[in-house]
């Protein structure tokens, strides 16, 4: 073997010892536009995962097809990961594209599915809904349109706060006709004085405080918000972040229905409901159905946009108050029985390195 290798996709079949279908065709949920998505496990090479040059993940551009080390497969395994148990669910079913001897046997005899499953698959839905309740504000309420400092700052005049456009026009000035001098953390007091750059600068973003002449005259008190115009701008940052990278057909609307109950995630709904599903079945039977039967016909109607988001972000938090008693009832044992894992990995990779060594 040569002392250096790239660990990218297109090198990687000599090491991969377990391959299957992902993705929506591995539940059973695919359309006529899914991709062909592939995971598997692959074990690197001694010397690498010594010198640290073994990545935990290997995968192409696309992230269609992705490959774990073993070493961090079985960390995520202890950690009870919802992908990685589902990677060892497609053991020996039909998802299954190839499977080393030897790594079928090493995995004989572990048990990960524990209690643990709980705060895993819950947390990840919970935190999922999150994503997708932001993404369907984002898409019918979007943020008001970009709003200067100015829009932010108010007078102090006659015990009343006005705001700061107003008071200027009542006055029969502009922003170049004032200038402002600090007097304390978000208030400066206003003059009239020539201001050529105008109170908020070229860029509108900061209050321009010029050097005030003896013969100004000092007008009133001005507040301005920073903090709520940082908050604003970031918002509308973020927005057309999101709306610059959004993909427009994960977000259906769904047909007949406001706005506020259609046009989201749709996908991304359909797999937060079989993660929790998966976590039903894991609780009460023990094991996991990567391929959807009983549910596919509902995971389905959700996906093509058949459901209001009401309803299906309804049944999620039904299903986690369901799972999370299920969990407590569960006879499943607290953590992982994967056996010293850590010992039996190192003693894999010296035999393998060994068996290498002799051909």
């Amino acid at each position: 073997m040569s002392n250096h290798i790239s660990y990218a996709v297109a090198n990687l079949r000599p090491f991969i010892c377990f391959s299957c279908v992902a993705g929506s065709k591995a539940y059973g949920l695919e359309t006529s536009t899914s991709d062909d998505d592939y995971k598997g496990v692959y074990l690197a090479r001694l010397e690498d995962v010594l010198t640290g040059r073994a990545p935990k993940v290997v995968q192409d551009d696309k992230h269609d097809v992705q490959y774990t080390e073993l070493g961090e497969f079985l960390h995520q395994l202890q950690l009870n990961n919802s992908g990685a148990l589902e990677l060892w669910a497609c053991m020996g079913r039909r998802q299954q594209l190839y499977c080393a001897g030897w790594f079928s046997r090493f995995f004989a005899g572990r048990r990960p599915l524990s209690k643990l499953c709980a705060k895993t698959y819950i947390g990840n839905a919970r935190s999922q809904l999150k994503r997708i309740c932001s993404t369907h504000e984002k898409a019918t309420t979007p943020p008001p349109e970009f709003k200067t400092l100015a829009c932010f700052a108010r007078v102090l005049n006659a015990g009343e706060s006005v705001p700061l456009d107003e008071w200027l026009a009542c006055k029969g000035m502009s922003m170049t006709d004032v200038t402002a001098k600090p007097v304390q953390q978000g208030v400066w007091a206003l003059y009239r004085q020539a201001n050529p750059a105008g109170l908020f600068g070229r860029d509108g973003n900061n209050v321009t405080c010029p050097l005030i002449r003896d013969e100004s005259l000092f007008l009133a008190y001005m507040q301005v918000d920073s903090a709520a115009f940082h908050a604003h701008s970031l918002a509308r940052a973020q927005y057309r972040e999101w709306k610059e990278k959004r993909n427009e057909t994960r977000l259906r609307t769904v047909d007949e229905l406001p706005a506020d109950e259609g046009n989201y995630d749709t996908k991304h709904m359909m797999h937060v409901l079989r993660l929790l599903h998966t976590a039903r079945e894991i609780a009460t039977e023990g094991r996991i159905h990567v391929l959807r039967t009983h549910d596919k016909e509902l995971l389905l109607d959700i996906r093509q946009g058949r459901v209001p988001l009401s309803e299906a972000y309804q049944h999620a938090q039904q299903e986690i108050i369901a799972v999370e008693q299920l969990f407590n009832e569960s006879t499943l044992p607290d953590t992982p029985q994967l056996g010293d894992w850590e010992y039996d990995l190192a003693r894999l990779r010296i035999q393998r390195h060994h068996e290498h060594a002799n051909h």
